[in-house]
């Protein structure tokens, strides 16, 4: 037997006994089988469903808790957890599946993992991080309802000029959500026809679409990391991550030269002053603590505070139009509490209703249905192991559609979150669209309160209803969801808006 041979049998033989060993050694869940070297991959990429929607059905078939391995060549362990109990046990009671996955893309668009999304937890520096950012969201979020109402003018304006005729007004909500964004971190507005804001957002939304639909391929072939401005995919992926990078880091510049410790104005504003204190107390620390850090946390809050509210007004406008009932008690209860004045955040205390529309809207269609960890370290959970380094996927959807917790969970219906007595029901273990436990969305306070500003301030104005020809005016939720493996969006659809 020639040399080259005798290498490929004992290479093969290795591979084997290496396989072998690591199904001895750990009690994995179940899980369709798949091929060698690529596993489920081309199961993934064929489904013809999002990702999220065939995971739910996969664990009506292997349970709770099952794995999915993607790859060429290396594989990586996917560890699917499907209900509310498993995850709140893996996320909020144990510390060891609170990582975020080591990919290429992560490392190469964070700056090294520099922003709070996809930092390490166990990170001084993270840790900082998180707690400043909650701060300044929070003294933002206290001083927000003016930047709403401002925001809300200039949706409404474009509202007005598109009444009684077939509309979509997908973009509109979107300029919404990113002008009370901008305000909240940089001081600043813009109008519908500003070229930046358009220009910014063909970036917000084709880097959804890019990472939505394919993900970065360098991520699953490590040899395509060396020639990535060769792949047309990533060419384009950074080319419109670079474009926002842009921005950011042009006004946080603008912030730092022109900081004033008496006159903080924005999120921005907050994050220096708050490693300002920082360097006075731990200098190395502060150090350690660097603008690259600050931009990046800002991109955090833009990318994340941006698409998935505006995602959500989005989903709700499509229920109020599917739904007339549910609209028609909208419009009463704005009246009875609100009638013509401007709505401000203290009034969701008294608007019971409209505050339950949209838990169910986010229910039903959770802007991202999944939450991805990773193990620190082996760990056990369920009775399975979970190899370390192993991805961990939350699949929200799946709680949120689980017969076990939520009566007739495929309808809409506002009511369950609603109390005999009238009061709103205290936020259920299974509704979980911000995800949970540390890692949980930073800025679900201000997302929720947003969202529920925006909406009730365009339905007290407005009513909407699909054209008569409208095939969403009659189709299935199920068939109106965008092909989008892991984002939650729907299919574009048009209204007709009116003055009320």
């Amino acid at each position: 037997m020639d040399p080259i041979t005798v290498a490929l049998v004992v290479g093969l033989i290795a591979v084997i006994c290496m396989y072998s060993k690591n199904r001895k050694r750990y009690n994995l869940p179940p899980g369709p089988k798949g091929y060698p070297f690529i596993g489920n991959t081309l199961e993934y990429h064929a489904v013809g469903r999002p990702t999220w929607m065939h995971f739910t059905n996969l664990a009506k078939q292997y349970g709770d808790v099952f794995q999915f391995k993607l790859g060429y060549g290396k594989l990586e362990h996917i560890i699917v957890l499907n209900n509310a109990d498993t995850i709140w046990k893996a996320f909020v009671h144990m510390d060891k599946i609170d990582n975020k996955p080591n990919h290429w893309s992560i490392d190469f668009f964070t700056d090294g993992s520099r922003d709070i999304v996809n930092g390490q937890p166990h990170d001084l520096v993270w840790k900082l991080m998180r707690s400043i950012t909650t701060t300044g969201l929070r003294n933002s979020l206290a001083l927000s309802d003016s930047k709403v109402h401002s925001a809300t003018d200039k949706g409404i304006e474009v509202v007005r000029r598109n009444l009684d005729k077939p509309f979509d007004l997908k973009s509109t909500l979107y300029l919404m959500v990113f002008n009370v964004i901008c305000d909240m971190m940089l001081n600043k507005q813009f109008e519908a026809d500003d070229k930046e804001f358009q220009d910014l957002y063909r970036s917000l939304e084709a880097l959804s679409e890019l990472f939505g639909n394919s993900g970065v391929l360098e991520d699953v072939i490590p040899l395509m990391r060396y020639i990535p401005y060769k792949i047309p995919s990533t060419r384009k992926v950074i080319e419109h991550f670079h474009h926002i990078l842009d921005f950011l880091r042009k006004n946080f510049c603008e912030h730092v030269a022109n900081f004033n410790r008496e006159n903080l104005t924005d999120i921005t504003d907050y994050l220096i002053e708050a490693r300002e204190r920082t360097r006075d107390r731990d200098p190395k620390l502060a150090d350690d603590f660097s603008d690259r850090h600050l931009v990046q946390i800002l991109n955090d809050i833009f990318a994340a505070g941006i698409d998935s509210p505006s995602q959500s007004l989005n989903w709700i406008m499509y229920f109020l139009a599917k739904y007339p009932e549910v609209q028609k008690k909208i419009h009463a209860e704005l009246d009875e509490h609100i009638g013509a004045r401007r709505l401000k955040m203290a009034d969701k205390q008294q608007l019971v209703y409209c505050e339950a529309v949209m838990y169910e809207a986010m229910r039903l269609s959770p802007a991202a249905p999944f939450s991805v960890h990773s193990a620190a370290c082996d760990v056990q959970l369920d009775g399975f192991d979970i190899p370390k380094d192993s991805q961990v996927w939350a699949n929200l959807y799946a709680c949120h559609q689980d017969s076990r917790v939520w009566d007739d969970p495929e309808s809409f219906k506002p009511e369950r979150f609603i109390h005999a007595d009238g009061k709103l029901v205290a936020r259920p273990k299974s509704w979980l669209p911000f995800g949970a436990g540390r890692r949980s969305c930073i800025g679900e306070n201000a997302a929720r309160q947003h969202v529920f500003l925006f909406y009730t301030s365009l339905m007290q104005k407005f009513s909407i209803r699909f054209p008569d020809a409208s095939p969403m005016k009659t189709s299935p939720l199920t068939s109106d969801f965008e092909d989008n493996p892991f984002f939650c969006r729907s299919k574009p659809f048009d209204l007709i808006i009116s003055e009320r």
